[in-house]
């Protein structure tokens, strides 16, 4: 009877090594964005620090919002460009789809989300769930980016696009002495003490 409980006991042991194994590689399923609403299931919550709430304050929430402006719409007549919420040159910066070039949308993602959490951070899809979240070296195994000026500056460049299709002309809603140092601290939100990926 010893001996089959310590079997048992091993048993489960091994199978709780390849389940966890299997949990934090990274999948085999196609990637695609999951969208806003999926991030904030966990980062809106005050106990993991609420990131959510600072971008939904801030300008890259509104960023699709803006392609149906005025300002937007006589910009791309000007420079001889589709209506602006159609312009791949525009939705490339002014959306987490269009920065995520041929990467698919999930069921739940949302174009008027503007340029969400998956902009900066890549589609989250095969790094959202919780377990791997929780390990930062899973959390970047499985496709998740650390934010850093190489990602804003894709965008926020002199041309303001970063295909810099724009030739001389610069987006309207660009800032033209953009400093990656001063932006990136109004836009921060680092996890809780508990986590160690941003």
């Amino acid at each position: 009877m010893k001996y089959i409980s310590y079997l048992v006991f091993f048993m489960f042991i091994a199978l709780l090594f390849y389940f966890l194994k299997n949990a934090l590689e990274p999948s085999k399923e196609p990637l695609f964005i999951t969208g806003t609403d999926k991030c904030a299931e966990c980062h809106g919550l005050k106990n993991q620090g609420d990131q959510f709430t600072p971008w939904k304050n801030s300008k890259h929430s509104g960023a699709y919002t803006v392609l149906f402006s005025s300002k937007a719409r006589e910009f791309n007549s000007a420079n001889g460009l589709k209506s602006p919420e159609n312009e791949e040159k525009c939705l490339s910066c002014h959306t987490t789809k269009g920065f995520l070039s041929g990467v698919a949308a999930g069921e739940y993602f949302k174009t008027d989300e503007g340029v969400g959490c998956e902009a900066c951070h890549g589609a989250g899809s095969h790094y959202s769930p919780a377990e791997i979240m929780k390990v930062e070296s899973a959390f970047l195994r499985n496709g998740g980016i650390k934010g850093d000026s190489a990602t804003c500056l894709k965008c926020h460049n002199p041309k303001g696009n970063k295909e810099k299709a724009l030739k001389d002309n610069i987006c309207p809603f660009q800032l033209n002495d953009f400093d990656y140092k001063t932006e990136f601290e109004k836009i921060k939100h680092p996890l809780n003490k508990n986590n160690n990926n941003q």
